[in-house]
């Protein structure tokens, strides 16, 4: 049904049981964590059964005073109501999480990052909800669970990609899939999601690819595909010009519907939907019909806004291939009324849902200190890549930052091997020296220059100078004062260099014009040995 917010097998609901009732036996803090963490799984397929079974667990958490644990709890039951399509008891709960028991462990502060994107997401605010998911990307810390990074990974890709920035969303499916590779279920959820991006842009070969690595991750893992991925398999094979195909998997699609990784709202009706969409595409008009009158019943009051109206829609055009134009007439009728209904409450929903999240007391002494936490890396305490979107976004809208506006697109020499030969503690601390060596380097007072770090070993060099000459010596200077720093009290006997790819903005650049291009001239400064700079002419 196309990209998931990220069944059970029969031994997890077992598992999952003989937890629950040692924990009732034993409410010891490890039982309660135990369990916490099972309903962390659990909340993605069965969201309703979460709710309960998390509130009572809250209970207990409350009474043995394990904070982490009582917001770990009202979390996973915002989850529960978020994916039911309740949104306003999401909020409620997020908010009482995040008020009521600051201040969040990483863990919690990245699942709290997170359903604010999905409320968000869900409001048809995806540049908000880009915020979040970049929020709680700067909030990893070591010891954030790989499946949750992934989530957040991936729920970045997808935003990216529905904001046209397709380079970026490819980069950030990259690192979710090369987190998930091991784990059936996340390795499948960020393969489901690449291929309904090619999907949804039309890029048929890609999609056709996409179908192809979800069959073979499936067989590879033994782990058979859910409804989502059936679904989408069925919607690529009927752009792909292939309908009889589409429809065998469509209706196992709708067979598996019970068989979920990740429940959304309205997931059954989705699927019906697509079933009918691929009758119609066979000719098979009275079968849609019949498929369509079971997809409009299986949506309830609330959280099926989306499908009803698409539903609709294509009831109409179902009815007027039969010839009952009257008919078509009236569901399109209904189908306009219902659009312009759901674009109005959607309107209001998300007023007043921006005024939960963001108008508490809390949010109105803290917004400013958030605000800045939220757009520093917290091991380097550089800028972030949240920064980098808005205020490189900024001065390229400007027609002439107070002179040249120069990039470096900076990544540290054979870097890994750092961490392998002398721990990630050491690394940190490279990076950490890096960081200041830079900041030192990079004309300060209100030049509109800074310094950022993108992730991992990469960092980026945002430089207004008097022209593009001035630009380029700064990195060189930089890249001396890493190579010539005494880096024996961090890796002994082992020097340390970077590479960057300098660039300077032309008329009609945009973020993703001007970052591709450093990043080619990076490209160009390692294939030629490293430890250089390469210099945009």
């Amino acid at each position: 049904m196309g990209q998931v917010q990220g069944s059970r097998t029969d031994h997890d609901r077992a598992t999952f049981m003989i937890r629950m009732r040692r924990a009732h036996a034993d409410d010891s803090s490890p039982a309660i964590l135990a369990e916490l963490s099972d309903l962390q799984r659990l909340v993605t397929s069965e969201p309703a059964v979460t709710i309960d079974r998390a509130r009572d667990l809250q209970e207990r958490a409350e009474a043995l005073g394990l904070r982490e644990a009582v917001a770990g709890a009202l979390l996973c039951q915002a989850e529960g109501h978020q994916r039911s399509g309740e949104l306003a008891a999401a909020v409620t709960l997020i908010n009482q999480a995040c008020d009521r028991w600051a201040p969040l462990s990483a863990d919690n502060q990245v699942r709290a990052y997170l359903l604010k994107a999905f409320v968000y997401n869900d409001l048809g605010d995806e540049p908000t909800a880009l915020q979040r998911t970049l929020d709680a990307t700067a909030a990893f810390t070591p010891e954030i669970p790989l499946p949750l990074r992934v989530r957040v990974l991936t729920k970045t890709a997808d935003l990216l990609h529905d904001l046209g920035d397709q380079e970026d969303s490819v980069r950030y499916y990259g690192q979710a899939e090369e987190l998930a590779n091991g784990d059936p279920k996340m390795h499948l959820l960020v393969a489901n999601n690449r291929a309904f991006s090619a999907l949804e842009d039309g890029r048929v070969e890609d999609a056709l690819a996409g179908a192809r690595q979800l069959w073979s991750l499936s067989e590879r893992y033994g782990h058979p595909l859910g409804a989502a991925g059936l679904d989408t398999i069925a919607r690529i094979h009927l752009m792909a010009g292939d309908p009889v195909l589409a429809a065998v998997v469509a209706q196992q699609s709708v067979d598996a519907s019970g068989q979920v990784d990740f429940q959304t709202a309205d997931a059954g009706p989705y699927y019906l939907l697509t079933l009918a969409v691929v009758q119609r595409a066979l000719g098979d008009l009275p079968a849609a019909g019949i498929t369509l009158e079971r997809a409009r019943r299986a949506c309830t009051a609330e959280g099926y806004d989306r499908c009803k109206n698409q539903i609709l829609r294509e009831q109409a055009d179902v009815r007027a291939e039969l010839g009952d134009h009257r008919a078509a007439y009236e569901m399109l009728k209904e189908f306009v009324a219902a659009d312009a209904d759901l674009l109005s409450r959607r309107r209001e929903a998300q007023a007043r849902i921006r005024q939960a999240l963001f108008e508490t007391l809390t949010a109105r002494e803290e917004a400013a200190r958030y605000r800045e936490e939220a757009r520093r890396d917290p091991l380097t305490g550089l800028r972030n890549r949240l920064y980098v979107h808005e205020r490189l976004g900024e001065l390229l809208e400007e027609p002439g930052p107070r002179g040249e506006l120069t990039v470096a697109l900076v990544d540290l020499d054979h870097f890994k091997s750092v961490n392998d030969e002398f721990s990630h503690e050491a690394g940190d601390r490279v990076l950490q020296t890096i960081g200041l060596l830079l900041e030192e380097s990079v004309p300060g007072g209100d030049s509109g220059s800074f310094v950022a770090r993108l992730g991992g070993e990469e960092l980026l060099l945002v430089l207004v100078t008097a022209d593009r000459a001035q630009a380029a010596r700064i990195v060189e200077q930089a890249r001396l004062a890493v190579q010539n720093h005494d880096w024996s009290g961090v890796t002994p006997g082992r020097g340390i260099t970077f590479s960057a790819g300098v660039t300077t903005r032309v008329p009609g650049d945009t973020y993703t014009v001007l970052l591709g291009r450093a990043d080619k001239q990076l490209y160009l400064a390692k294939s030629q040995g490293r430890n250089r700079i390469s210099v945009y002419r």
